[in-house]
């Protein structure tokens, strides 16, 4: 018995199980002769012997031959029992495939093999190992087959144990560990995969449904998967595999923009992309508040300025101090019109730029300051202007005395000669108004233009009033500045009249 148990062990070829069989069947049986220790104990080498050799004729009938020394050399290792992986894997990629029937057969013996040979090994492991092979064999029916195998949800219930219950496996593969199992495939289907359209992404995502309730690493895989269709939608061309491993996601939606340049105008589209790709990691602000800055960006290269500031107010409205630059930039745009949301917009920017941007920044919002005093002054002029000219008649009949000559002493005729004269000055000199304050490019010119302010050296007051037809040498008439004298006929009146004037004065001082 020992010299033929020696035998068997020493042949390292695959190809001797039949004459195997045949020394163990010339062994003497247990109970035959005297029962010694020593004859005990080789009678349990013989059994074992025999165990082993089943094992090795299971492994020939799967078509992984291995010499009977290496099944008895690897039993009581759990790295070499897991010879069961390539047995699996060795049954996934036979061609043609082979049935669901053949697959259940497998199950059954490796379970047989982890009893007898294999105890290292748990069932668990056994029902993992083959769960596994079935996800990684590239085929649909095999994969839903694993599904049976499986926990795929976390309320689930876990059945008594057992192999089969009416013609199904019993679901054996925790929660966890398929989900695992479930991640590994998939990921394997989508790294190999060229496009969306290649059958491994049909597999990886034959996979990943598999689990019903979708946990958060389940759903960002498939993302990943939908993302990789909207990348390619926007024309950017580019393997899965450069999309799982893209440090800064931010660039594909970059890259979006780059390939479609109107994509601007989808914003939706593309923060929902951003979101499948994960953006920010778990931050939906600042995922958002990206997005919305690289649009900003792209509408203002178009002259855009409507998508522009609908893009800005949101990301003001959240608060989001990345984006100053980009409302900066539209704060400074001199095509768009709008004054006010221009003003907003560099307020905005001024709050969150750093310390080295204050100077420019502020400098930039102290000339759109000025463009907006400019135009509420103009404004005012035109709009008070054009309501007295047009609301009152005796507008024109004022401007026709005027022409004529001096009004008479009617307080009436003096009130409208003056307020026709007065909205004449003011009608005349806007445009001139318009062109100073547009070729002035310093927001605080009023305040050096105050020092030219003087008195005339060497003349008197008194001498302008000596300028005229009309002189008022002895100051017993009441008149205007030498200022406004050049534009009105009779700048010198009576005392009646000089009061009801300084009325009139006086009303036409609050108008302007």
């Amino acid at each position: 018995m020992a010299i033929a148990l020696e035998c068997i062990y020493t042949c390292e070829r695959n190809d001797q199980l039949s004459l195997c069989y045949d020394i163990l069947e010339c062994l003497p049986e247990r109970g035959y002769g005297d029962k010694t220790e020593a004859t005990t104990k080789l009678h349990d080498m013989v059994d074992q012997l025999e165990q082993i050799l089943s094992v090795s004729e299971l492994l020939e009938k799967h078509g992984l031959e291995k010499p009977i020394s290496f099944v008895k050399n690897t039993q009581s290792s759990s790295e070499e029992a897991k010879l069961m992986v390539r047995l699996t894997r060795h049954t996934g990629r036979k061609q043609p495939p082979v049935s669901e029937s053949h697959w259940r057969t497998l199950l059954q013996d490796m379970l047989t093999m982890q009893q007898n040979v294999y105890t290292c090994l748990d069932s668990d492991a056994c029902y993992e190992i083959f769960t596994e092979s079935l996800l990684c064999s590239s085929r649909l029916e095999n994969i839903h087959l694993a599904g049976q195998m499986m926990h795929c949800s976390a309320c689930s219930e876990n059945p008594p144990g057992g192999i089969a219950h009416k013609g199904k496996p019993h679901y054996r593969v925790s929660y966890e560990k398929s989900i695992d199992l479930v991640l590994a495939a998939s990921r394997e289907y989508f790294n190999s995969s060229t496009n969306l359209t290649d059958s491994c992404m049909d597999l990886a995502r034959c996979c990943l449904q598999l689990i019903t309730d979708r946990p958060p690493a389940i759903q960002e895989e498939l993302d990943l998967i939908q993302a990789v269709g909207c990348l390619e939608e926007f024309g950017v061309k580019i393997l899965p595999l450069q999309v799982r491993l893209c440090p800064d996601r931010i660039s594909l939606i970059n890259e979006c923009i780059s390939q479609s340049p109107t994509c601007y105008k989808q914003s939706t589209k593309l923060l929902g992309l951003a979101e499948l790709l994960r953006v920010a990691g778990e931050d939906p602000e600042e995922r958002r508040g990206q997005v919305l800055v690289l649009l900003v960006e792209q509408a203002l290269r178009f002259h855009d300025y409507k998508a522009a500031n609908m893009h800005c107010q949101e990301l003001m409205a959240t608060g989001y101090p990345k984006s100053w630059d980009v409302c900066s930039q539209l704060g400074q745009s001199e095509g768009y019109q709008d004054l006010g949301t221009r003003q907003e917009l560099m307020a905005f920017a001024l709050t969150h730029c750093p310390p080295s941007s204050i100077e420019l920044l502020l400098a930039a919002s102290s000339s759109l300051q000025t463009e907006i005093l400019y135009q509420r002054v103009n404004f005012q002029i035109h709009h008070e202007g054009g309501e007295n000219i047009s609301a009152s008649p005796l507008t024109s009949k004022a401007v026709q005395e005027d022409e004529v000559g001096v009004p008479g002493s009617n307080s009436a005729d003096l009130l409208r000669w003056t307020t026709a004269t007065t909205m004449k000055v003011l009608s005349n000199t806007t445009t001139t108004t318009k062109a100073v304050l547009q070729a002035v490019s310093d927001g605080q010119w009023w305040k050096k233009s105050l020092t030219y302010l003087r008195p005339l050296q060497g003349q008197k007051c008194g001498g302008a009033y000596q300028i005229g037809t009309t002189a008022n040498e002895d100051l017993e008439k009441q008149g205007c500045h030498p200022f406004y004298e050049s534009v009105i006929s009779n700048p010198f009146v009576t005392e009646e009249q000089g009061r009801i004037g300084e009325r009139s004065f006086e009303n036409v001082s609050l108008f302007v």
